[in-house]
């Protein structure tokens, strides 16, 4: 409904920019918020159908939307709106280079994604080391470190 409501009280969007900015908009709510469960394989469906042919527009935007939604439904949606600083990051891209400290002193630099989890840079990095068994991932934590030298340990799952 939120899509419809966006859709109906935008007025008219040129017709070549129209389909672009519908998928970004639809790329940014699969990301961060959930739909309900009666929506849901409705939504599945179509974003399925989207990207499984490669020749049609929109296919690798469908397939992040459809990623973005079931890794919304299983770690959970936003529990606030992003800021408008973060729209304005995420403005045109759909990922960004996040720098990770190491034990060690070693700077490790990430590509995450406007859906990434905590979860997803511990196995990237354990993926590096060689350690491929969920078991492993269970044995790193992350900590944000903010500009204060303050920390906080982020949740894995």
């Amino acid at each position: 409904t939120l899509l419809a409501a966006r859709c109906a009280g935008s007025g008219v969007w040129e017709l070549k920019d129209s389909c672009p900015k519908g998928w970004r908009l639809l790329y940014i709510l699969t990301a961060y918020y959930r739909c309900s469960e009666v929506f849901k394989p409705y939504l599945l469906q179509f974003l399925q159908e989207a990207s499984a042919h490669p020749g049609l527009h929109f296919q690798g935007i469908a397939k992040a939307c459809e990623q973005n939604l079931l890794k919304t439904f299983k770690y959970g949606g936003r529990c606030a709106f992003p800021s408008t600083v973060e729209l304005q990051a995420l403005a045109g891209r759909s990922s960004k280079r996040q720098l990770f400290l190491l034990p060690g002193g070693i700077e490790r630099h990430l590509k995450i994604k406007t859906c990434s989890v905590a979860q997803d840079v511990i196995q990237e990095i354990c993926f590096e080391m060689g350690l491929q068994q969920p078991e492993a991932f269970r044995e790193y934590i992350i900590f944000a470190v903010s500009s204060k030298s303050e920390s906080m340990r982020l949740e894995g799952r």
